[in-house]
């Protein structure tokens, strides 16, 4: 199986959060770099994410940034909402929200607090939110990311819930960066979006009919990875340039390169518990991007 072109998901920027010398949420900055991100190409951007440190911003924060970029323009299906809570209520009324704001997808991911539930405990709850939400029309994309929640979304869990709720679950991001996972969903799931989180599995993922990617890359390079579902080979530079983001923590880092190639130091801002990379940290990231790109191939 090859990329769809028919129904391509396409390449959302999972947005960074830039904050003000106050600590608040910089409105007008982030309405930039969304106007940007879909003029290079991004299909849709991702509000309240991990790379957006959805879970350090308030649900009145998001809507305030959902309602700046509608009132500047951007089309509100072209905003996926995050919904990354392990209260069921709160779930619910945000995904409620989101459909008022009149978002299309939505992405969920799993309760994460408690640790070392059985599936079928997470089958319940999603199965419980699933159903308050199936009037709203919402299109859900699983959210599979598990070295930060430790609550996998599995294969098994996905047949069960498509199975379900098939006119809800349109989509899967999968953020584990093993593809044998990744594998797996894009041969058992052919109609469903597949999205790949790992940047460097985006090109084998394509070939097998992944329909995207939501990406932290995307927020600084989406030319990179819109390439890729283009038909053109994959720009060899852009593992090493996802390695160069592991180094540090990954939140922080890209903020630091969409901050580097923007000239704008505020982006480096980060909400506590996270904290922007240190000067050398900083310095060495850039020193590293400069250098992997300092010609347009190697």
């Amino acid at each position: 199986m090859t990329f769809d072109k028919t129904r391509p998901f396409g390449i959302s920027a999972a947005l960074t959060t830039p904050f003000n010398a106050a600590g608040n949420v910089d409105i007008a900055l982030l309405v930039s770099h969304v106007q940007d991100a879909l003029a290079k190409g991004c299909t849709s951007v991702t509000l309240g994410g991990t790379t957006g440190e959805g879970p350090s911003l308030s649900q009145e924060e998001k809507v305030a940034a959902h309602n700046a970029m509608t009132a500047a323009g951007v089309p509100a299906d072209k905003i996926v909402f995050a919904i990354i809570e392990s209260s069921l209520p709160n779930a619910v009324a945000f995904a409620r929200q989101a459909a008022e704001l009149d978002s299309a997808h939505i992405l969920l991911a799993p309760p994460y607090y408690f640790k070392g539930v059985a599936d079928s405990g997470q089958l319940a709850w999603f199965r419980a939110f699933l159903t308050e939400i199936a009037p709203t029309g919402l299109k859900v994309i699983l959210y599979h990311i598990p070295q930060v929640t430790a609550a996998a979304v599995t294969p098994d869990m996905v047949a069960e819930l498509k199975k379900d709720f098939p006119a809800l679950i349109t989509g899967v991001k999968d953020s584990a960066g093993n593809w044998d996972n990744t594998e797996e969903l894009l041969k058992r799931f052919p109609d469903l979006d597949i999205l790949i989180g790992d940047e460097r599995l985006l090109a084998k993922g394509v070939a097998l009919g992944a329909a995207g990617s939501i990406s932290g890359v995307a927020n600084f390079r989406p030319d990179l990875l819109t390439a890729i579902l283009a038909g053109k080979p994959a720009d060899p530079r852009l593992p090493e340039l996802v390695e160069a983001l592991l180094q540090y923590p990954v939140t922080p880092a890209v903020k630091a390169l969409v901050g580097h190639l923007g000239g704008q130091q505020s982006w480096l801002a980060a909400r506590a518990p996270l904290a922007r990379l240190s000067p050398a940290q900083y310095q060495a990231l850039a020193k590293r991007y400069d250098e992997l790109f300092a010609s347009p191939t190697r």
